[in-house]
């Protein structure tokens, strides 16, 4: 006799006006797939204007659910993960990315769209990963400042709807001039060595993907293997020097002259004016100290097993 498999109960977050703002006419078929894959659907509009509050309704309802999912781009899912680390909740997480981006979710499932991403969260396992805090929040994948950082929470939403990814592109030509000018004077400490250096980006990652762009440097990065892989691009001060970042980062071939590469659990960086910092496509706060810590596989998430496993044991 067949063993009837139990139903898994999602308690699914909806931003509908997350990317091109395509949530309210997926959602019908989201739930056809997830029922499809064996689970009981709940769901609740999520975001400022809905005018209901996420974390009473986690509060209220959470214990009663398998999996707490959510619908939107990755700034959604930061505040996901945010809320639930704040509250203790500790339930796997089903993500079904509805942003312009979407770079986290390609680390969890081969296939990004509504069937895979169901599929993942109904018949994939929950795989624990690393996430980081920068002075009290937390990010799944990156936190970063710098030149063209500012693109990713500046662009107008209404124009993300519209445009979608290229939406970002445009504000980044956009912001060619004053990008290229950033530059801040940082003093940093990693693993007792203090340094410091003037620089025009810099990135505290997780993930082999930062705002759609494989670097080289972080292609071997992996989601729970208790390091960030940090890249700094010294400032140019002349189109030389520029010409040398740009080709070291293309090349993949970092050195202290141009682009530092290291690894590390935590992290302090220190400046005399406050530093604007990103952290996972959503603005993180503006510092003159940042302490940055990785937590170790302090969040899950429904993955598909197979993307998984190739991905870590990749060496």
């Amino acid at each position: 006799m067949k063993t009837k498999k139990m139903r898994k109960k999602i308690l699914l977050f909806v931003n509908s006006s997350s990317g091109t703002g395509k949530g309210k006419n997926d959602l019908f078929e989201i739930v056809q797939l997830l029922s499809r894959y064996q689970c009981e659907v709940t769901v609740y509009p999520y975001g400022p204007h809905c005018g209901i509050n996420a974390e009473d309704v986690l509060a209220e309802r959470s214990a009663s659910f398998d999996i707490i999912g959510c619908y939107g781009g990755d700034g959604t899912l930061n505040h996901l993960v945010n809320t639930l680390m704040k509250m203790g909740i500790h339930k796997p997480i089903g993500y079904i990315p509805g942003g312009s981006t979407n770079d986290f979710a390609r680390n969890f499932t081969e296939e990004t769209d509504l069937h895979g991403v169901c599929r993942a969260i109904g018949e994939g396992e929950p795989f624990a990963y690393d996430i980081g805090r920068l002075n009290g929040h937390y990010f799944n994948y990156v936190a970063a400042f710098g030149a063209f950082t500012e693109v990713s929470y500046s662009t107008d939403q209404n124009a993300k709807n519209m445009l979608g990814h290229n939406a970002y592109i445009i504000n980044a030509v956009g912001s060619l001039g004053e990008s290229l000018n950033y530059r801040r004077h940082l003093i940093f400490e990693h693993d007792g060595i203090e340094e410091e250096g003037d620089y025009i980006y810099g990135s505290i990652s997780n993930s082999p993907s930062i705002g759609g762009i494989k670097f080289s440097f972080t292609e071997r990065a992996k989601l729970n293997d208790g390091l960030f892989e940090v890249m700094l691009v010294t400032a140019p001060n002349n189109p030389v020097d520029f010409a040398g970042a740009v080709g070291q980062i293309a090349s993949g071939n970092a050195g202290d002259k141009y682009v530092r590469v290291f690894k590390t659990n935590a992290i302090t960086f220190k400046c005399d004016e406050k530093v604007d910092w990103t952290v996972d496509g959503e603005f993180g706060g503006a510092y003159r100290k940042s302490e940055i810590k990785l937590e170790p596989s302090a969040m899950e998430i429904m993955a598909q097993v197979l993307s998984i496993s190739s991905e870590n044991d990749t060496e």
